[in-house]
């Protein structure tokens, strides 16, 4: 298994890019020691390829707040256009057992063009994991997966999304067969805008 780590100081993260080996971090047991270590500068970010190709990306935080309250900002699903930026609506509209099934609104933005990109999806909570469906491809999609560190007085938060191409269309789609390296950025910068929304939520609350 090749590893490489790429430290990009600017923004203070841990890249770990493991090529031609499917290895997704949140299965892995990590120990809390190891854990602090590599989120000790910030945020760790681990980057899945397949045949030259971004498949999957995982992102950890600390944040100070114990579990139980991290969870219930992540499930608070009404109220994500409080504070997430860029969520105009996220809506319960059917709910069975530990199965929830949420209509979203979001707001993207790229090169100064604005839209709306609107999408229901499944969530299934299985505590310390909140599973991510697409309701359109039945899929699993990503997941949180929640670790508790210093003697549960706070926790290690895991998000893990599949990239997909077919999210972008029109010019977005373009660029990214021109230019394949814009697409982490696309995923990325959103992904980390709404765990820095949920960090400040749950530590102020």
């Amino acid at each position: 298994m090749k590893k490489t780590l790429v430290i990009i100081i600017i923004v203070s993260l841990f890249m770990l890019v493991i090529n031609n080996t499917f290895a997704n971090i949140l299965e892995q047991e990590l120990d809390e020691l190891t854990l602090e270590k590599l989120l000790k500068k910030g945020e760790l970010i681990h980057i899945e390829e397949k045949d030259g190709k971004l498949k999957y990306i995982d992102y950890a935080i600390i944040i100070d707040a114990p579990l139980d309250k991290v969870w219930q900002v992540i499930t608070d699903f009404e109220n994500y256009p409080d504070f997430i930026p860029g969520q105009k609506l996220c809506k319960i509209i059917n709910k069975q057992g530990n199965v929830m099934i949420v209509e979203s609104a979001v707001e993207f933005k790229f090169m100064g063009v604005g839209s709306t990109v609107n999408y229901t999806t499944k969530y299934i909570l299985q505590k310390p994991e909140l599973i991510i469906f697409d309701t359109k491809r039945n899929k699993e999609t990503g997941r949180y997966k929640f670790i508790p560190i210093d003697e549960g007085k706070r926790v290690v938060l895991f998000r893990t999304k599949e990239v997909d191409r077919d999210n972008f269309t029109g010019v977005v789609k373009i660029l990214i067969n021109k230019k394949p390296e814009i697409e982490f950025s696309l995923y990325l910068s959103p992904l980390r805008i709404n765990m820095k929304a949920i960090k400040e939520r749950a530590e102020k609350s």
